[in-house]
């Protein structure tokens, strides 16, 4: 028996019953959605000695990007991203550019090979993020939302 059955149902040969089917709209109705689609709750954050309390998600997008590249206070910014693979960074570059990880990470090798710039350093974890932070005053990056911070990091508002 082919794995469809009567009437738009699928055949499951591990059931007991030979020839009984599971209609596949129950099966899509109880499976879970994937994990790896739901969005993870972030907060920007710089150094504390850094005067900025409030940025634009435009201004967040243009400084990963690498478009702005001065504070106010003319001292070059330092962006440093999540891993790839982080759930963060995912939620971060849906928010924020509007792109996938893939679309920006293309961006990016565009932007090296023409000699425009190159990405931001990635670091594997918010701790890894928030010692950077903590190395160059002049940072600024996302960790998943609740993670202590300390007294040395600012988390800085974004709004639309």
């Amino acid at each position: 028996m082919s794995q469809f059955g009567r009437r738009g149902a699928l055949y499951c040969p591990h059931m007991r019953r030979p020839g009984s089917t599971v209609p596949l709209l129950a099966l899509l109705v109880a499976a879970p959605p994937p994990a790896h689609g739901q969005d993870v709750a972030y907060r920007v954050v710089v150094h504390a000695s850094n005067p900025i309390a409030r940025l634009t998600r435009d201004q967040v997008s243009r400084i990963f990007l690498r478009k702005v590249t001065l504070w106010d206070n003319r001292l070059p910014v330092l962006p440093v991203d999540q891993a790839t693979d982080s759930p963060v960074r995912r939620t971060f570059t849906k928010q924020i550019h509007h792109r996938t990880i893939a679309s920006v990470q293309t961006w990016w090798q565009q932007q090296t090979f023409a000699g425009a710039g190159v990405a931001p350093p990635e670091r594997p974890s918010d701790l890894d993020i928030l010692d950077y932070i903590r190395q160059y005053p002049n940072a600024i990056g996302y960790v998943k939302a609740g993670i202590a911070t300390g007294a040395d990091i600012r988390v800085v508002e974004v709004v639309p």
